[in-house]
C-alpha cells in the first residue's frame, strides 16, 4: 500500500514538473504572445516591437558612422479570411510590391515549409528611399493569419547575412 501511494505520489509531482516545464519560456527566444509564435534572433540584434506596421523587426548592429542600412529581419501578421489561399495572398502582394517600387525583380519563387507549415519563399530587388535593396521572403498560412518574414539588407552585404537570416528563419515556431 506505502508502495502504491509513493508511486501515486511521484506520478503527481512529475506530471506537474512537466506542465510547468512546459509552459516555461525559452532564454534567448523571442515571444509574441499576440499572434502565437516565437523566434530567435542575434544576441546583440536590436528588437522592436510593433514598428511600421510589424509585429517584430530585429536589426543588426551598426558597423559604424558609415553603415548606410541596418540589416534587418521583420515579420508582419496579417488577418485574412477564411477562403484565402497562400496563393492569392502572394499574386496580390507581389502586385503590391510591383506598383510602389519602379524596379522591383523577382529573383525566384519556390514552395517551402516554415514551422512545418507549408510555405513560399522569394527572393527580389527593389529601391527603397534611394536605396537598392535585396530580400529574402517568407509567406505561411496558419489560421486565418498570413506570416510574413522579411529579410533584407544591401545588396552588397546579402551573402554576408543570408546564412544568419536563414537561421534567424529556421527558429521561427508556432505556439498554439
Amino acid at each position: 500500500m506505502k508502495g502504491k501511494y509513493l508511486l501515486s505520489i511521484s506520478i503527481i509531482v512529475l506530471s506537474i514538473m512537466m506542465l510547468t516545464g512546459c509552459s516555461r519560456k525559452e532564454k534567448g527566444r523571442f515571444y509574441n504572445d499576440e499572434y502565437n509564435f516565437s523566434i530567435v534572433f542575434p544576441k546583440y540584434w536590436e528588437i522592436q516591437q510593433k514598428e511600421m506596421g510589424t509585429a517584430v523587426v530585429a536589426l543588426s548592429p551598426e558597423e559604424g558612422i558609415r553603415d548606410e542600412f541596418r540589416e534587418n529581419v521583420a515579420i508582419t501578421i496579417e488577418e485574412v479570411s477564411g477562403d484565402s489561399t497562400l496563393k492569392k495572398y502572394f499574386e496580390l502582394s507581389q502586385k503590391n510590391l510591383k506598383s510602389y517600387s519602379k524596379d522591383y525583380r523577382l529573383l525566384y519563387k519556390n514552395n517551402t515549409w516554415l514551422a512545418r507549415k507549408p510555405a513560399m519563399i522569394l527572393g527580389f530587388t527593389y529601391t527603397m528611399s534611394g536605396l537598392k535593396l535585396k530580400v529574402l521572403q517568407y509567406y505561411c498560412l496558419y489560421k486565418n493569419k498570413v506570416y510574413v518574414i522579411t529579410c533584407t539588407a544591401l545588396p552588397h552585404s546579402f551573402d554576408r547575412y543570408e546564412e544568419t537570416f536563414l537561421k534567424i528563419v529556421r527558429s521561427f515556431r508556432f505556439e498554439k
